[in-house]
């Protein structure tokens, strides 16, 4: 669990790429928040591992005057972050400007000159700061063309000469959603005259399946980031189908997928003299926050990751975040204040990792969806997995239901998710059959239920039925077992 932009340096923020030129900020600049307080607020946001990417890159500080370099490591903005994360158990990935920049996102030579630049930066952390610097940050959203340059960096930072250094190193990196120009995910693709750049169809999903894999392969994980809630209520129509593509060629490839989820607003074409912009991405509710949360687990992500813990610290015409978990409030005492978005995070985080134990357990096999709306997002579900003790699910609303398995003992688990767009504020009246089944254990908000079922016939199949009333972006993980077996 993480999230982007963290605990916030000190200075101003960009805006349209320029330092210090946020017309939002006070001419004096905030002061740093790199901070006892900020760190225990992220931390009891369920947040378990840090990203300062450009709130404290290696070897860089931020003055007055904007990114200056910093070759003190004991003297510099990263070191004061990582000493701050070790006090409060907090792990962090760190990044280096030009690796998380051009080295990833651009295609080029691996030598020795790169060697040496992250040599010396594993190096140093490790000798300073042991005991939290858990990974590296490597990049963000590269393009199928650099996928290859990104893969060697990845197999020396796994060598032997690095591992000599650091032999636990672990290695993140963002990818692209499944939204992008063709061409981020194929090189040289040519659009045919009569193609639109955004149409989702089967060309698409092999195109994007295919940079997906090569992501994997040379990351072992595919992460990306999609943001499914628009204005007005809308929901992105495309986020089902890149999780369950996802969820499909991870199955297939033997690789884990991982999401980042929506945790802020964004204005489009703000104009700072009017405070005028069109909502791009809407202010999320608890609703809104653990339909995400429960929808992703039901395609099988293996972790979670929130953009934004603090607003962003790049602003422009066109993206600007007036709302994340944490804002800056000048109201406030100490300078910023956690949203209804961080108190919504905060308990859908909680609810989860009472049981992830339980459910980490359990590997994605397939989905089955109920559909009730005209609701593109739900209507893009193939769905259809039926091997499973699962006969028949029944719903008032849309419903997505995640199968899956544990391979210790090839026990079955359901991800069972009222899918009805949260804006909309419908509970959903669910039945679910399970063929052999007396009872189940039920996750419901962090807590395990034994919940006798209904015996019922389906053919000549005794089975039992389970029926619940799910609330508003409510999910609930389910184990059916007959009443004579153990856990």
């Amino acid at each position: 669990m993480t999230a982007y932009m963290g605990p916030r340096r000190r200075g101003w923020r960009f805006w349209n790429q320029q330092y210090g030129k946020n017309p939002k900020d006070p001419a004096e600049g905030y002061p740093g928040f790199i901070t006892d307080e900020v760190f225990e607020d992220y931390k009891n946001a369920g947040l378990s591992f840090l990203m300062p990417e450009g709130d404290a890159f290696f070897e860089q500080d931020i003055t007055e005057r904007g990114s200056v370099y910093q070759p003190d490591f004991c003297s510099s903005d990263l070191y004061t972050y990582m000493k701050m994360a070790e006090k409060h158990k907090l792990d962090v990935y760190p990044a280096v400007e030009c690796v998380f920049g051009s080295m990833t996102h651009e295609e080029g030579p691996f030598g020795k000159t790169e060697k040496e630049i992250l040599r010396h930066f594993v190096e140093t952390v490790q000798t300073f700061c042991p005991e939290r610097f858990k990974g590296i940050m490597l990049t963000d959203e590269p393009g199928i063309r650099s996928i290859g340059r990104v893969k060697k960096i990845v197999r020396y930072l796994r060598s032997e000469e690095i591992r000599a250094i650091k032999p636990d190193l672990e290695i993140f990196s963002a990818m692209l959603p499944s939204y992008a120009a063709l061409e981020c995910y194929q090189e040289g693709y040519i659009y045919p005259d009569h193609k639109k750049q955004i149409r989702f169809d089967r060309e698409r999903a092999e195109i994007y399946g295919g940079y997906m894999d090569a992501c994997a392969d040379a990351l072992g994980e595919f992460s990306f980031d999609y943001y499914a809630l628009q204005r007005g209520g809308r929901l992105s129509p495309g986020f089902y189908q890149n999780l369950e593509l996802a969820a499909e060629r991870g199955r297939k490839g033997g690789y884990p997928i991982s999401v980042t989820l929506q945790s802020f607003m964004m204005l489009w074409r703000y104009n700072p003299k009017t405070s005028g912009g069109t909502v791009i991405y809407r202010t999320p509710t608890y609703e809104d926050i653990r339909w995400q949360v429960y929808s992703a687990l039901a395609f099988g992500v293996r972790r979670i990751g929130w953009f934004t813990f603090w607003q962003h610290y790049s602003e422009g015409d066109n993206e600007a975040f007036p709302n994340a978990m944490v804002v800056y409030d000048p109201a406030e005492e100490q300078g910023y204040r956690r949203t209804e978005i961080y108190h919504a995070v905060a308990a859908v985080n909680r609810e989860i990792l009472a049981f992830d134990h339980v459910f980490l357990r359990f590997q994605w096999q397939g989905c089955q969806v109920v559909r009730k709306s005209r609701e593109q997002n739900i209507r893009l579900v193939k769905g259809g997995y039926s091997l499973s003790c699962l006969k028949k699910i029944t719903g008032s609303r849309d419903t997505l239901v995640g199968c899956m398995k544990n391979p210790e003992d090839d026990r079955e688990g359901f991800w069972i998710v009222n899918a009805h767009n949260p804006a909309r504020y419908e509970q959903n009246d669910i039945t679910a059959v399970f063929e052999g089944a007396t009872h189940v254990w039920c996750y419901r908000l962090g807590k395990e239920h034994t919940i006798p079922l209904e015996a019922v016939t389906v053919g000549d199949i005794s089975c039992g039925c389970l029926s619940v009333r799910l609330s508003v972006g409510e999910g609930i993980f389910v184990i059916p077992f007959r009443s004579f077996e153990g856990k």
